[in-house]
């Protein structure tokens, strides 16, 4: 009995897989557009601590660029519901991966942030942890072995920015986003966007 459950198991699995390779509908706009939002407020941030005007400023800077990706999420995510009302099984689980590390990074920048709890040069670094669970994920979720290994360019990055800490933070942080993510979503909408 629990090799036959086993096997069902197992089957099951093969199943999604192979359903995700046929149906890699995956968009890259998601990445495309965070891709850009995000480095803008790092650069715009770094600049405002070069220039000593952080503080009460920043959390505006921020909650404007995050409420337009939310913003664009929700209204990019009603059209694609109306139009392809019927998603495979890997894209749900891999879109809610992503709802999932999207609320958490926002959680984290601004509660996290504002609370003290995460001191404001070991936000990118932490981001960079989280951002790379999400693509190692995706990765194997889409058996793409190149998305998978982004992972990796995410964690090398963190790995920098917790062992030299530092306002640059924002500026490498800012390169790792149009180098891991913007690119990486150009190539996906170009080459699986339905």
């Amino acid at each position: 009995m629990i090799k036959e459950t086993m096997q069902d198991d197992l089957a099951f699995i093969k199943g999604i897989i192979a359903e995700s390779r046929k149906n890699r509908s995956a968009s890259g706009i998601h990445l495309i557009v965070w891709g850009f939002l995000i480095p803008i407020g790092l650069i715009i941030d770094w600049f405002m601590i070069v220039k000593g005007l952080q503080g009460i400023k920043e959390l505006y800077l921020w909650g404007l660029i995050i409420g337009s990706g939310w913003l664009f999420e929700m209204i990019y995510g009603w059209k694609v519901d109306r139009k392809k009302p019927v998603r495979t099984y890997a894209e749900k689980v891999d879109g809610f991966l992503w709802l999932s590390i999207g609320i958490t990074l926002t959680i984290l920048g601004f509660v996290g942030s504002s609370s003290g709890a995460i001191h404001a040069q070991f936000i990118s670094p932490v981001f960079s942890t989280i951002l790379a669970i999400g693509y190692f994920s995706s990765g194997f979720v889409y058996e793409v072995k190149w998305i998978r290994n982004l992972a990796f360019g995410w964690w090398g990055g963190a790995i920098i920015m917790f062992i030299f800490p530092g306002h640059y933070h924002l500026l490498l942080m800012a390169g790792m986003m149009i180098a891991f993510q913007t690119i990486p979503g150009f190539i996906i909408q170009k080459t699986w966007a339905d």
